[in-house]
């Protein structure tokens, strides 16, 4: 090998990294930095401060990691062409789902109690988002190629930087755009800028906190078109912008990979990346801290399984140029996005007209939504592990070992 060759989209690929860790590093610095100062105060520490601070401080771990593999690979390291695979076996599932159910037992019990839910909560909340989402990557990635260290690394560090990176650029411009078109529409309507104005001054005059403002909003919230509204931007518009981006670092690398088995394993684990980013971001909410992470692995199911079967098609679309294919894909995760997407905000919406004490057909509805998001979280989890059973058909038809392992051969790449 010619020692003084370099791999330049490494570089730029370790500096992103090195750039989102520090990102990560100093958010978590600065929420620790604000908890240590009211600790030192006397006030209340606020376990928010607490969890998103250990939170950000293993996502920036995570990312330096990425980054000494990225510059690793931009000198030709062999180390960094190794290939990698994994599988998990019964006993390795069941340690799982028991350790994160520990660790939202304990969080639950814990979060209502101010004196101690600042120094636990973050221990706990770890546990509770890592394991469920490494679960769902080895039932998903199991006994499949990922790919190089350097590639399985790469892929990883853009699940956590600049897929979401440019998701929520495009998300944000769309709700700019949405934004002017409002304007544009109310210039037309006088009335309702009338109204508005009235709305606005009765406001100011009562408080914007005070009672009588919530119950003068409340109507505002829970109408049809703001419902409709919220449905085609988190139902329609979401979903077809994060399942095209979610798994960016197949997209770059599809010209590498080897099978359509290798894209699905390697989207998983973007979606993987994607997921444990957005979930440790929502993550410092202490009120129903365990039942938000519990439904947050649904949202985990969600994000490996779309990802995987887009990493499927578009190595497949890439080697065979199967367009149709990637269509038919593209068009189903948007779809099972769409449909998990839509059925939260109505019980969002559900939820708020209780809250505001409301009536009207979609206050009763909790229930069966709850029951419709579980059924098709299982819908999901089926698919992915029936993905999985196919790929594994195709590339290694006489595999029989269950046992978990991380076999590495070494390949290197020109």
């Amino acid at each position: 090998m010619n020692s003084s060759k370099t791999h330049l989209p490494s570089l730029f690929g370790s500096l992103l990294f090195l750039l989102g860790a520090m990102f990560f590093f100093s958010v978590g610095l600065v929420m620790g930095v604000t908890a240590l100062a009211s600790l030192l105060t006397g006030e209340t520490v606020q376990a928010n401060q607490t969890i998103f601070s250990l939170a950000f401080g293993f996502e920036g771990i995570i990312l330096l990691v990425a980054t000494f593999i990225s510059f690793q690979k931009f000198f030709y390291k062999p180390s960094v062409e190794e290939n990698t695979t994994f599988s998990f076996s019964a006993k390795h599932i069941a340690l799982c789902i028991i350790l994160t159910a520990i660790a939202l037992i304990i969080g639950n019990y814990i979060s209502g109690i101010e004196s101690v839910n600042w120094i636990f909560l973050p221990l706990l909340t770890v546990p509770a988002v890592v394991f469920p989402l490494f679960l769902l990557l080895g039932l998903g990635a199991r006994k499949l190629l990922f790919g190089t260290r350097w590639q399985t690394w790469n892929v990883l560090g853009l699940g956590m930087t600049l897929g979401p990176l440019i998701l929520i650029t495009l998300e944000a411009a769309v709700l700019i755009i949405g934004f002017i078109g409002m304007i544009f529409y109310l210039v037309a309507q006088p009335e309702l800028v009338s109204e508005i104005e009235r709305l606005t001054n009765e406001i100011v005059l009562l408080g914007p906190n005070s009672e009588k403002s919530i119950d003068l909003i409340a109507p505002y919230l829970t109408r049809p078109s703001v419902m409709v509204g919220a449905l085609v931007y988190f139902a329609l518009i979401i979903p077809a912008i994060e399942e095209i981006f979610k798994p960016i670092g197949v997209w770059l690398l599809a010209g590498k990979l080897e099978s359509q088995a290798q894209g699905f394993a390697l989207g998983a684990l973007s979606g993987a990346a994607f997921a444990l980013a957005e979930t440790f971001g929502v993550s410092g909410q202490t009120d129903d801290w365990a039942v938000l992470l519990l439904t947050r692995i649904g949202t985990g199911i969600l994000h490996i399984t779309t990802s995987a079967v887009m990493g499927a098609a578009i190595v497949l679309t890439w080697r065979e140029r199967l367009y149709l294919q990637l269509i038919r894909n593209y068009i189903l995760v948007v779809a099972l996005h769409g449909l998990w997407n839509a059925l939260a905000i109505t019980f969002t919406f559900s939820k708020l007209m209780e809250l505001l004490d409301q009536q009207g057909p979609l206050r009763t509805v909790q229930v069966p939504i709850s029951i419709s998001m579980g059924i098709l979280a299982v819908i999901m989890l089926t698919i992915l592990i029936s993905s999985n059973r196919r790929m594994r058909t195709l590339i290694l038809p006489d595999a029989k070992d269950e046992s978990i392992s991380v076999e590495t051969s070494t390949r290197v790449e020109n």
